[in-house]
């Protein structure tokens, strides 16, 4: 160290075989390392996404209570879809994306469906959910897992407060973008939707 307190860089003849091979590798990086740096940052650690449905919704709070709950979006509204088949599209949607296993289904609090132990289930799972179908159930939630380890759990409320979303994603564990994209693609295209990812 010198009297400004600035290191003295030694001549490249006085470095040894390791620290060149790093220096040459932070100056001009092989393609192996670019694409591993790239596959990195193509993926979500665990992501959030919110989901609201876009239609009618029927307020629920008394108009008394309304005017003092309103402005902090905490009035209760009843959403017009059917949860039971918004859960089928997302299932499918997460069968595109290559989701393979439903651990679970709740419906209204109640597990109707839980086989952890079989592979590859998401197909008779939806076909399971048709004796669902047309039913006024208020809640469904799932438990869905890929292969690498990452589990979602998907929430669908039909009655919530106005500021909450009606559909709530958690992915817990690391997901390529691409997936989440292939799931969200087919949940716009079969579902009039607007998804806020973070």
């Amino acid at each position: 160290m010198g009297k400004d307190d600035f290191k003295i860089v030694n001549p490249p003849w006085v470095y040894g075989p390791s620290e060149v091979k790093e220096w040459i590798d932070a100056s001009y990086p092989s393609k192996k390392d670019k694409k591993k740096k790239e596959k990195e940052s193509e993926m979500f650690w665990n992501p959030h996404v919110s989901v609201d449905v876009k239609g009618d919704k029927k307020i629920l709070s008394h108009p008394l209570l309304r005017f003092f709950l309103k402005p902090f979006g905490l009035e209760r509204v009843e959403e017009g879809f059917d949860c039971v088949d918004v859960a089928q599209r997302f299932l499918r949607g997460f069968a595109k994306a290559g989701f393979k296993n439903v651990f679970e289904v709740k419906v209204d609090g109640e597990v109707v469906y839980s086989h952890p132990e079989k592979r590859y289930d998401v197909k008779q799972t939806i076909g399971f959910l048709e004796g669902f179908l047309g039913k006024n159930y208020v809640e469904v939630e799932l438990r869905v897992v890929f292969d690498e380890g990452c589990e979602a759990t998907i929430s669908i409320r039909k009655i919530h407060a106005r500021k909450n979303h009606a559909i709530k994603v958690f992915f817990d564990g690391r997901i390529e973008k691409e997936r989440v994209s292939r799931f969200l693609n087919y949940v716009k295209e079969h579902l009039d939707v607007e998804v806020e990812i973070w």
